[in-house]
């Protein structure tokens, strides 16, 4: 499973960041974003423009896991 680490990123750099796997990687992935709840909801939101879902990783708090949003 492909990781992306966001710890140091900046909000506004998130989604460049996040695009290209939003777009090209295979699903599910993972990516960290420490306790901010803040890159959470950002996450969150990018991903669900490319019609994905974001779900925190069971057991870490500081790591979410992006899924097809099945219908």
């Amino acid at each position: 499973m492909q990781v992306i680490d966001l710890h140091g990123a900046r909000y506004k750099d998130v989604y460049g960041l996040l695009e290209p796997s939003c777009v090209h990687s295979e699903v599910p992935f993972e990516v960290i974003t420490g306790k901010s709840s803040t890159m959470k909801n950002i996450v969150s939101e990018i991903v669900r423009k490319f019609d994905l879902r974001a779900k925190e990783k069971i057991g870490n708090m500081g790591s979410m896991v992006i899924y097809e949003n099945k219908r």
